[in-house]
């Protein structure tokens, strides 16, 4: 594809077995707004731009690239969608900073207790809205001093379940900075759940769990096999995000498990291409459509398992060594997913909302589709058809802007001499 975009026509989309991941940069060599747009950067409010045509991952700059065929068009505001929504520099450090108060909470509280952080926030696969995931090992063996009568009880020790003390001392100690704070204990990993005020970040603790960090250290193994896993796994937790489908403890399909089945998905494809002697093409578009059709349409949920170990199988759910824990009478319908860490354990067990998410899977198929088969319908974005713009996207797009040209003025300290120049011309 040529630096500016316009190498269009299909015959030459079709011949590329491979797009890259980053988008190339606009005609200046530049990647970064001009001194000329940032002139005019200060006007940009988190308001003023409901009325763009244009979402606001894509700059204008960058509307050359839309030109191109659909596909490598999809495949490019993924990549620009991605950009906008990765975490930046002051946010990874504000979560690190609620990291470390909530790990000093922890130990004040339970003697030598360990914190792990896991799920999205160990992976930086972490959306604005994501909560950060800590599990606390507590270390606290049981002992039998109610069997032993002749051993005097400690009436000062901290009495009650992990969960219900720690909720009792950040209701004592963070008081005035929670907007919310909930003991969920009513599912399979009981947690207690808390927003913090000042920075609306949202932490969810568990105690005493064992495949957190492992999980979180295998998914950066397949982050790094896997290249189309990163961008695939933002515009897929927005996509569900958007819908209320991502919470596990109401049913959704939580980070962990959207991402085996992502990993799922690319082990299949990449094995299908190898047999067939078929380039493996990476473009993000055809990755994301066939992904929704794959579990939208094509893939049955009621008899059909699945494990990404040794590169990735299906199995029967209902086969005798795996019926009693895949397989549901009363929810037949419900995602069978093999947890590579703990095969006895599967990961979707309690995705109950699955048919909500497979229906959402096969409406957006359907309608990618409109956009990228012939007859083409016309549109300034393919990827806003399913995930609409939203306040909170402009105000990202308006931040990051405002954090490029902090950085740049630092970088270069006559940048404001180079902008007074050329207002004067």
């Amino acid at each position: 594809m040529s630096k500016n975009g316009e190498n269009n026509d299909e015959e030459t989309w079709q011949d590329e077995d491979f797009l890259s991941l980053s988008i190339p940069a606009d005609n200046t060599g530049n990647d970064f707004d001009s001194p000329e747009e940032d002139v005019d950067e200060d006007m940009d409010t988190s308001t003023s731009s409901e009325d763009d045509p244009l979402p606001p991952w894509i700059e204008h700059h960058d509307i050359g690239l839309q030109k191109a065929h659909a596909a490598t068009a999809l495949h490019n505001e993924i990549v620009q969608f991605v950009r906008l929504m990765e975490p930046m520099p002051e946010e990874i450090r504000q979560r690190e900073d609620l990291v470390k108060r909530v790990e000093e909470l922890v130990h004040r509280t339970f003697d030598n207790a360990q914190v792990h952080v896991f799920g999205s926030q160990a992976t930086g696969l972490f959306l604005p809205s994501s909560d950060v995931d800590l599990l606390v090992i507590t270390n606290e063996k049981a002992n039998d001093e109610t069997s032993q009568p002749d051993r005097q009880e400690d009436w000062q020790k901290p009495s009650g379940s992990p969960l219900d003390r720690f909720e009792s001392v950040l209701r004592e100690d963070w008081l005035m900075e929670l907007s919310y704070l909930e003991v969920i204990g009513n599912t399979k990993v009981p947690l207690v759940k808390f927003t913090h005020a000042p920075t609306n970040i949202s932490v969810d603790v568990c105690f005493d769990q064992e495949s957190g960090p492992g999980a979180a250290q295998l998914m950066k193994t397949y982050l790094e096999a896997l290249p189309p896993l990163r961008p695939l796994t933002f515009v897929l937790k927005y996509f569900l995000s958007a819908r209320g489908l991502n919470e596990p403890y109401s049913g959704g399909v939580g980070s962990y498990l959207l991402q085996l089945m992502i990993v799922s998905f690319l082990q299949h494809r990449e094995r299908d291409a190898y047999n067939y002697r078929r380039p493996s093409l990476n473009n993000l578009g055809c990755l994301l459509l066939e992904f929704l059709e794959l579990y939208g349409i094509g893939f049955n949920y009621t008899t059909t398992g699945i494990s990404v170990r040794n590169d990735g199988f299906y199995f029967p759910k209902g086969s005798s060594e795996r019926k009693e824990i895949f397989w549901q009478p009363s929810r037949v319908f419900m995602i069978g997913m093999e947890n590579p860490l703990e095969t006895t354990m599967d990961v979707g067990r309690s995705s109950f909302r699955i048919r909500v998410v497979q229906g959402a899977f096969a409406a957006a198929y359907r309608v990618l589709l409109t956009y990228m088969a012939v007859p083409l319908q016309p549109t300034s974005s393919i990827l806003a058809s399913i995930l609409p713009p939203t306040q909170e996207m402009r105000q990202r797009r308006f931040l990051k802007r405002k954090s490029k040209r902090i950085a740049n003025s630092k970088a270069s300290p006559s940048n404001d001499c180079v902008v007074k120049r050329r207002r004067m011309n």
